[in-house]
């Protein structure tokens, strides 16, 4: 029989359903109640669990694209169960430390679909293995894999592990590490990256083609919720599907503008004008390289709207070494074709043609973390 465990919870967020309160921030490493996503846990078995999720029908940085749900709302998902377990289903202290080492996911779009005033409701069937500890019983390691449903409908699935650390040992392995910057470099175009405000971009522009810079902003109350020593793994991935957005959306101008080039008679434009906004740097000001001053007279009439970004369905991600903030970051990306067979239900079967893009974040000349995220035609 399932043991249903007895956990102290926070009031419903407005944007919640009263019936359906959330867990107390502590139990997943947040501070503020508003972030948090999970409502309780029972044990099945020794080492097998439900956890039971409300997404709000808006939070105010995972936002719908443009009808579905943000990916990375259920990766987050997926975070909070690791501290949640490893708290209450595996008696780590409180104080410990935990730390990301891997992460894949695999997400069903067709169930994902956006709910603009009933909540998101998740019963998550979790089993964790590998389960490593020291020998005073502290739990140490744990891989946990994680299938995720929507009213019955297969939303994920994902596998992802984490390492736990005392203080002690914590502040042994990160020494004296430098304090955060007072003020980031500045964001690149936020329709570049699929966002909607400049204080929600983590890249900024650089000269270079497919590459930018890392944002540490801690003062976003998202990615910081909480104080921390270095950048946080939901803001390298939050890197890696913006990296990925300004990838695909430099490929999409680039296109966009040969057809303006060789349609309109109204459009009057630079060389270098040309070459900045197909460098994928996803800087909004004008080149000063070149002979002339790019110069924008009229803006071609688009009768079709342009069609929305690809959608990611895979995700897998590798935390190599801690990322410090005031040393500078670079993220680049590659890219490559893919065909795959449709795996979600559908009424008529077919083939979608896939995009994986390979991200990479080096520090120091070091890689510090790598991600492939493959997108889909948005469904």
């Amino acid at each position: 029989m399932p043991v249903t465990q007895h956990l102290t919870h926070t009031p419903a967020h407005p944007a919640r359903t009263p019936a359906h309160p959330t867990l107390a921030p502590h139990h997943v490493h947040k501070h503020n109640p508003a972030e948090v996503l999970l409502t309780g846990y029972d044990t099945l078995r020794p080492d097998t669990y439900t956890v039971t999720a409300q997404w709000p029908t808006h939070h105010p940085f995972y936002t719908p694209t443009p009808h579905l749900n943000d990916p990375l709302l259920f990766i987050e998902t997926i975070r909070q169960c690791f501290p949640l377990l490893a708290h209450n289903a595996y008696h780590l202290p409180h104080g410990h430390h935990l730390i990301w080492q891997y992460l894949t996911t695999d997400i069903n779009p067709h169930a994902m679909h956006h709910t603009p005033h009933h909540p998101t409701h998740l019963t998550l069937y979790i089993t964790c293995s590998d389960i490593r500890r020291r020998q005073s019983g502290h739990l140490t390691a744990l891989t946990l894999h994680a299938i995720a449903l929507r009213n019955g409908t297969h939303l994920g699935t994902a596998q992802t592990r984490f390492s736990a650390h005392s203080p002690t040992i914590y502040q042994r392995i990160r020494g004296n590490h430098p304090q955060p910057p007072t003020t980031p470099p500045p964001p690149t175009h936020p329709t570049h990256v699929g966002r909607h405000h400049p204080h929600d971009v983590v890249l900024s522009p650089t000269p270079h083609p497919h590459h930018w810079t890392l944002r540490n902003d801690t003062t976003h109350p998202t990615l910081f919720d909480h104080p921390v020593d270095h950048t946080p793994g939901m803001l390298l991935l939050e890197a890696a599907r913006q990296a990925t957005h300004a990838t695909h959306h430099t490929h999409t101008t680039n296109s966009t503008s040969t057809s303006h080039t060789h349609n309109s008679n109204h459009t009057t434009t630079s060389n270098s004008n040309s070459n900045s906004n197909s460098s994928g740097s996803g800087d909004s000001h004008p080149s000063t390289t070149g002979t002339a001053t790019a110069t924008l007279t009229r803006t071609p009439h688009l009768t079709t709207p342009p069609p929305p970004a690809p959608y990611p369905t895979h995700i897998h991600a590798t935390f190599l070494q801690f990322i410090e903030y005031t040393t500078p970051t670079h993220i680049t990306t590659t890219t490559q074709p893919t065909t795959q067979n449709n795996p979600t239900p559908s009424t008529t079967p077919h083939t979608d043609t896939a995009t994986t893009t390979h991200i990479t974040a080096t520090q120091n000349n070091q890689t510090a973390f790598t991600s492939t995220i493959t997108t889909t035609p948005h469904p």
